[in-house]
């Protein structure tokens, strides 16, 4: 009577070990950081077949005195043709401005790989002119195996620009597709820099999609009302402490666990009853 105990228990410990594991995988670990100078996913997932996505929104609220933002990244790793597979969400208020945005650098360069990454910084300047001229850009330099159809503005190659990105990447032949377009402006009292899938999605077979913009206003003081804080207005000010929203997983992985595991225990079920019954009929 005690045999199917000892026959179910194995499969009870690949039951929590399989569950276990794929919870552990359902949430991805983020590689962003979130600062004056933000980070996202750079030197990663350089094995064949993988796919990387990052998206990047910032809103600076820049003032007499200083100013603060409000950054938001997400931040997506899997498969190739199915890159979302695991992702995260982070929203965090910063107590100064984004100066600098680097992310998906060396990453991808595994072969056959997806690379998806955007930036798109907005600039409200209180009370201020943000003295605003078009946002300078080298782009596409050595990429695509000469095949640089997809890049706006090509070519481009200003030295120190504002936007950088798409240089050396997807190379390697039977190129995918090359897509880098860069727009906006450049403030002269508040610069935000961008550099971007540089020397990514080398190794053949790769898809590049990247895009930065960068878009500078003006807005009036005077407001009796007091904002939120990044909204603007002469009464903005800056979060006191920096808050970070939960992270947001894809609940899909969840179910696929819980799929998994419930395959194996009555997979374990069953051949507990049929060790059982054939043991009851075997002659003794």
């Amino acid at each position: 009577m005690r045999r199917p105990l000892s026959v179910l228990r194995p499969g009870l410990i690949a039951f929590a070990l399989v569950v276990g594991g794929l919870f552990a995988t359902s949430s991805v670990a983020t590689g962003a950081t979130i600062a004056p100078t933000t980070t996202c996913s750079n030197g990663v997932d350089n094995t064949p077949g993988l796919g990387l996505i990052c998206e990047v929104t910032i809103v600076n609220t820049i003032t007499a005195s200083g100013g603060s933002a409000k950054v938001s990244v997400h931040e997506c790793h899997g498969a190739a043709g199915d890159p979302s597979a695991a992702c995260t969400t982070t929203t965090k208020n910063l107590t100064k401005p984004v100066t600098k945005v680097t992310q998906c650098n060396e990453s991808i360069n595994g072969g056959g790989g997806t690379l998806r990454c955007s930036v798109k910084v907005t600039n409200n300047f209180i009370g201020a002119s943000p003295g605003a001229s078009a946002a300078t850009v080298n782009q596409c330099v050595g990429s695509g195996g000469g095949i640089t159809t997809g890049c706006d503005p090509f070519p481009a190659t200003t030295t120190g620009a504002t936007i950088t990105q798409c240089n050396g990447s997807a190379n390697g032949g039977t190129l995918v597709g090359l897509t880098c377009t860069a727009s906006g402006t450049n403030s002269a009292s508040h610069g935000v820099t961008i550099n971007q899938c540089n020397n990514s999605a080398n190794g053949g077979g790769s898809l590049v999609i990247c895009s930065a913009t960068i878009a500078n206003n003006r807005q009036s003081g005077g407001s009796s009302a007091t904002p939120r804080p990044g909204s603007g207005g002469a009464n903005a000010t800056p979060p006191s402490t920096n808050t970070i929203e939960p992270n947001a997983t894809q609940p899909g992985n969840v179910s696929a666990a819980l799929l998994v595991g419930l395959a194996f225990l009555l997979g374990a079920l069953a051949l507990a009853v049929v060790r059982r019954t054939g043991h009851r009929s075997s002659p003794r």
